[in-house]
């Protein structure tokens, strides 16, 4: 009995120092939230004590004044003081590194009377916490100690209203966190001693009055055996109302007098003592005798390994009384069985609409993605069934016809199968069936041949399938032929159906989440593709324009996905390719001339930043000449002298809608609006431009577009 008592003393102490162990751990977790929340405040509201004008892209060293600095020090300072933190203090990011825009002081630092300025210092050891910080736009807290103490930091990112990211910090002393930890740990020790101390006399009682509990215990067992027998008849009415069948049998294969109330439901009546195999198999001898066999030689059977493959062997789903049944068979004792039944009915139904959801919306994705083939099959489908009257030659032989008959339905139903037709294939399958039978009875004649293929309906097939395209695309979509026409809301509607069946069957379903990519792909192309045929049209201007040129190159160094809203600027951009040639490339007899090469070069570029897309059209022509643009705009009454003052307004007159330098107007440029019109779409999207131009060297276009306004996804 002692090593029962000295078990349970173990039990005590382990659950005790666990316990102890658990508040340490959950008394510093609080003390740290609380600081965090304190370090959250205290870094927000140095966000707001700071100038918003602080944290431009133009920020630099040397961008605010040593007044201005000494004002953002001492207001951060004073600041920190009052909330009793060591610092606060503000970071950007520039050329990778990591500069102090603002950091307070502590008193002891500003009464030493150094000159104190942080503003623009490049913080060399600084945490990769704080680079991971302005990558992912995600609150961070680190946890140091050095020489001076044990700190928490809290990283707090905000991004500018010029666009610009930066971060504000606070740093709080938590050396006293560990001493208070201490302290509870060893109050936590000497509470577990005074309760170690305290529960010896109950030890001892429980000793002393070990026997009368045994004398109790006969008692209880009565007690015990009234209540399990209330039990079994609780379970009873348990499984009664179940939406379960519980029936078990023996040896003898036949239903024991207990089971479950669900079982008349499923089988219809009544059935104890009835043969469980005849009860599951009512119409089928040999597999009565199958079930059987079976299970005879799983009671004879003693390896648990062999028993479980056994029964595996078993049928699980059956159709009783017009019902799914699912299967389960618990093997209870060795000499008897339990089986589980369930109504999965309801489930089966729900699968197969679910399955046949799905089967729509390949088949509606499979053709609207490859309209082209589709529509081809359908022609030569139709060309077949137009024709079928005349596939049985009277000259071959009934084999040599149902053999060429086979390859054509067989190819049929491959190819209507790879575009996830429904009706179509199934239907084919019944006749190369029904072909390949008579193939293996070869005692057909040419006239059955004929009249089976004069009789099935191959037509109605086709148009279940077409009809279903018909509900999703439209009347009108078997007129577009080569082309597919997807609107928006027909777009949303897939799209959201597929969703919504993935989300609620992740697994069964699984298969439909290439089907979103796919439709994307409809919807949505890669930036390049936009411009594909720019360098084509950059040949056929040169060779008019009789201006010797290299290939247009398109370096796309990004991966991104458009969407019809960047499709305007895009076919606009085709203004500034035709400028480059017209206006920029030079005859090759000026270029050689100039000591360049004869063939001028135009470059389209594209690269991005996490928020922006920049695409560049540069080429080494003669540049802009700027004087003549400014002379033009004179004359033209378009500005002022007063107004064309520095370069940058006088670069901004090539937007400027009927300006142009071209002394005659001809098909392809001299009207003045195709800059113009560049600007006005990039406008839409929310964009920027700048260019960049050196006389006799060359000009480069630059664009910077957001890339919310046209991303997939964004």
């Amino acid at each position: 009995m002692k090593k029962y008592y000295y078990s349970a003393v173990a039990f005590y102490l382990m659950a005790l120092i666990t316990y102890i162990g658990y508040e340490y751990t959950q008394q510093r977790s609080e003390l740290i939230a609380h600081i965090d929340q304190r370090l959250i405040q205290c870094a927000s509201v140095t966000d707001q004590l700071l100038p918003s004008s602080l944290h431009t892209p133009a920020t630099k060293a040397g961008s605010i004044s040593a007044d201005e600095d000494l004002k953002n020090r001492l207001l951060l300072s004073r600041f920190s003081q009052s909330v009793n933190v060591k610092y606060v203090y503000s970071f950007v990011l520039q050329d990778e590194k990591i500069y102090f825009t603002s950091s307070s002081a502590t008193p002891e630092e500003l009464k030493s009377g150094e000159d104190i300025s942080y503003y623009f210092d490049e913080y060399e050891d600084a945490s990769p916490i704080l680079f991971k910080v302005f990558r992912s736009g995600e609150i961070q807290f680190d946890e140091t100690k050095d020489q001076w103490g044990h700190f928490r930091s809290v990283f707090l990112p905000h991004v500018s209203p010029s666009g610009r990211v930066y971060i504000t910090a606070a740093d709080i002393e938590i050396s006293n966190i560990d001493a208070q930890l201490d302290a509870l740990l060893t109050r936590s020790l000497w509470e577990a001693l005074f309760y170690i101390f305290i529960l010896i006399p109950f030890f001892i009682a429980y000793r002393m009055h070990n026997k009368t509990i045994q004398k109790e215990l006969s008692r209880q067992v009565n007690e015990r055996t009234v209540d399990l027998q209330e039990r079994s008849r609780a379970i009873s009415r348990l499984l009664n109302n179940a939406n379960q069948g519980f029936l078990t049998f023996s040896t003898s294969l036949r239903v024991e007098n207990e089971y479950s109330q669900k079982c008349i439901e499923i089988f219809g009546d009544r059935i104890e003592g009835e043969p469980i195999a005849a009860l599951l198999y009512p119409e089928d001898i040999q597999k009565q005798e199958f079930f059987e066999e079976t299970l005879r030689a799983i009671f004879e059977e003693e390896d648990e390994v062999k028993i479980d493959a056994i029964i595996s062997l078993l049928q699980h789903e059956f159709v009783l009384q017009h019902k799914a049944i699912d299967v389960v068979y618990k093997q209870i004792e060795a000499q008897r069985f339990m089986m589980i039944l369930t109504d999965v009915t309801d489930k089966k139904n729900l699968e197969k609409n679910i399955e046949r959801e799905r089967n729509t919306l390949k088949m509606i994705v499979s053709v609207i993605s490859g309209s082209d083939e589709f529509f081809e099959l359908l022609d030569d489908y139709r060309h077949f069934l137009e024709n079928r009257g005349e596939l049985v030659d009277v000259n071959q032989t009934p084999l040599e016809n149902l053999t060429a008959i086979y390859r054509i339905i067989h190819t049929f139903k491959g190819l209507f199968s790879q575009k996830d037709f429904i009706t179509t294939p199934k239907g084919l399958h019944k006749v190369e069936s029904r072909l390949s039978l008579w193939l293996q009875e070869g005692s057909v004649s040419n006239d059955t041949i004929q009249s089976m293929m004069n009789k099935i309906d191959f037509e109605l097939w086709l148009e279940k399938d077409i009809e279903v395209l018909r509900n999703t695309l439209g009347d009108d979509f078997m007129e577009k032929k080569s082309t597919i026409i997807l609107d928006d809301l027909t777009f949303e509607r897939l799209q959201n159906k597929i969703t919504e069946m993935v989300e609620a069957q992740p697994e069964e379903c699984h298969d439909l989440i290439e089907l979103l990519d796919v439709l994307q792909t409809l919807k949505y192309k890669s930036i390049s593709d936009f411009f594909s045929s720019l360098p084509k049209y950059v040949e056929q201007i040169g060779e008019r324009l009789e201006k010797s040129l290299y290939p247009m190159e398109i370096h796309d160094e990004t991966s991104l996905m458009m969407g019809d809203a960047f499709r305007g600027f895009a076919k606009s951009l085709i203004h500034v390719i035709r400028n480059s040639v017209d206006h920029g490339i030079e005859s090759a007899e000026e270029r050689v001339q100039q000591g360049k090469e004869e063939q001028g070069r135009i470059l389209l570029s594209i690269t991005h930043t996490e928020e922006t897309i920049i695409i560049e059209i540069a080429d080494d022509g003669r540049g802009i000449d700027k004087e003549k643009l400014k002379q033009r705009a004179l004359s033209g009454g378009f500005r002022t002298s007063s107004e064309l003052e520095d370069e940058e307004s006088v670069i901004e007159l090539l937007f400027e809608d009927y300006l142009s330098t071209k002394e005659e107007v001809n098909d392809l440029s001299g009207r003045g609006v195709g800059l113009a019109s560049v600007r006005s779409e990039l406008l839409k999207l929310g964009g920027k431009y700048h260019v960049i131009s050196q006389q006799g060297q060359g000009s480069r276009f630059i664009f910077f577009i957001p890339k919310q306004s046209v991303l997939k996804g964004v």
